[in-house]
């Protein structure tokens, strides 16, 4: 079916909602993970999407490819677009642009290769198989990671299209409609929510709304309160916000067909699977039938927990390391480059000030956003800079960072963090117990200097800007900042 669709049309879109494992999956841009392939081997294929650490990848099969659909196209590595969350990645071929990436509603502008600009379809074999997660054979190419939604389409999708996609989210819609005819005296009247599979532990139930198939009108007020939902036999334990609701069903309210109950939403428990679960709801009252609901036994007390104690130590979240790294550099987080990575990186950070739940792949998101803070501090060798008094900045790498060069790097940073000597009220200064130790930190930024600066007089000319936005990136990305 893929091959006579896509190849009757030209062109193609794969879109998917994905979240990645990790960003250091991949071996490289010629064998990256496997997402979605289509193919009959690792070597042959007519297309595959994938991912090699930030990259998406882009393979194609046309008349001017090899039969694994090299050479391949994928997202700049400067760029990083793929990250470690909930992703809506689109990729496109036609005659006209060739292949095409988006993420997350944006084109990446990565341009197709220039040997297969106005590549056309051509010796895609029928008897391929399309694989999620891997290569067919499943001996190469496992992709670790999750995948909510994919889709084939046998057109090349407009930004237009991929923008309103990604604005719907990912997740299919389904109308469930509850028979009422019977309590009301109405045949074909039904209460009716949007109910979708909110994630693999729960339904998402919405925007509830009365109506009748036949359009029949009801003339008088029917009272409707207190609906539950039910699942399984049993009331759910949890999620009933409609259990307040108290309201009239009355063909006046009707819009369109529909008289709105509420605009509220809940999360039901998922028991067994959409294709076992089984869902009724029940009322407080409706019409004339009322329910006189029993009031729950409220359980003794019970004793106190004995808590193990609690560290005293935890990390920043993602706001606090944002607001802390805008404080220490003096540069204010709506820098549009700043607040670009911010926005980038944002799911990548902390959530939690708890030291077990820290992440390698939220430490590249701080180091990320570090970056983008020095980046805007350091700015250019002709800019001024109140920041690094006296340091000279249009200086070569291998004179700038002499000893007093070094110290007017290293010194105001540890003063801003913190971790600089405390002076002493009777002369002289010392360390606080608990604080970083200044003299290990001066090694650490000492030895990056070192090692950035190695090139001696063979440095680039903007070496001596590198090192000094590497040293503050080293700094203020670290744990003297994340910790508290």
């Amino acid at each position: 079916k893929f091959f006579d669709l896509i190849r009757g049309s030209g062109e193609y879109s794969i879109e998917a909602w994905i979240i990645p494992e990790n960003v250091t999956q991949g071996e490289n841009d010629n064998n990256p993970a496997r997402i979605i392939t289509y193919a009959g081997s690792a070597e042959d294929r007519n297309f595959a999407l994938g991912q090699y650490e930030y990259n998406y990848s882009f393979l194609n099969r046309t008349d001017k490819s090899d039969g694994n659909g090299l050479a391949e196209l994928h997202t700049a590595d400067a760029d990083e677009r793929l990250q470690a969350t909930l992703q809506h990645v689109v990729v496109t071929f036609d005659q006209t642009n060739g292949r095409r990436i988006y993420v997350n509603g944006e084109y990446t502008e990565d341009e197709e290769v220039a040997e297969n600009q106005g590549a056309a379809l051509k010796d895609w074999d029928p008897d391929y198989a399309l694989a999620i997660g891997n290569e067919v054979g499943g001996v190469t190419g496992q992709w670790q990671g999750s995948i909510r939604f994919v889709g084939i389409h046998k057109r090349a999708m407009s930004l237009a299209d991929i923008k309103a996609n990604y604005k719907v989210g990912v997740g299919a819609k389904y109308l469930l409609l509850f028979n009422i005819s019977s309590l009301i005296g109405t045949p074909n009247s039904f209460v009716v929510f949007e109910v979708q599979q909110f994630d693999d532990y729960g339904y998402l139930f919405a925007n509830p709304f009365f109506t009748n198939l036949d359009g029949t009108a009801i003339s008088t007020d029917i009272p409707l309160k207190g609906i539950r939902i039910g699942i399984n036999g049993e009331e759910a334990s949890t999620g009933q916000v409609f259990a307040n609701l108290n309201t009239n069903i009355n063909s006046s309210e009707m819009v369109n067909g529909r008289q709105s109950l509420s605009t509220l939403g809940t999360v039901v428990e998922l028991k067994g699977g959409p294709d076992q679960d089984q869902f009724f709801i029940t009322f407080d009252q409706l019409g004339s039938n009322t329910y006189t609901r029993a009031v729950p036994a409220v359980p003794p007390a019970a004793e106190p927990a004995d808590i193990v104690g609690q560290p005293l130590i935890g990390i920043h979240t993602f706001a606090e390391i944002n607001a802390s790294l805008s404080y220490l550099t003096g540069v204010p987080p709506t820098n549009p480059a700043v607040a670009a990575t911010y926005l980038k990186v944002q799911q990548q950070l902390p959530t939690l000030a708890n030291l077990d739940g820290f992440l390698a792949a939220q430490q590249m998101g701080i180091t990320q956003l570090a970056v983008a803070y020095c980046n805007a501090l350091v700015g250019t060798s002709t800019a001024p800079n109140s920041y690094f008094v006296g340091f000279n900045f249009a200086a070569s790498a291998s004179t700038a960072f002499d000893t007093t060069g070094r110290s007017q790097i290293i010194e105001p940073l540890l003063q801003r963090l913190l971790a600089h000597e405390v002076g002493l009220a009777g002369g002289g200064t010392a360390k606080l117990n608990n604080q970083a130790d200044p003299t290990l930190l001066r090694s650490e930024l000492n030895n990056l200097i070192t090692k950035m600066t190695a090139c001696g007089g063979g440095c680039a000319s903007d070496r001596t800007l590198t090192a000094v936005k590497a040293t503050c990136s080293a700094a203020f990305g670290s744990a003297v900042m994340l910790v508290h």
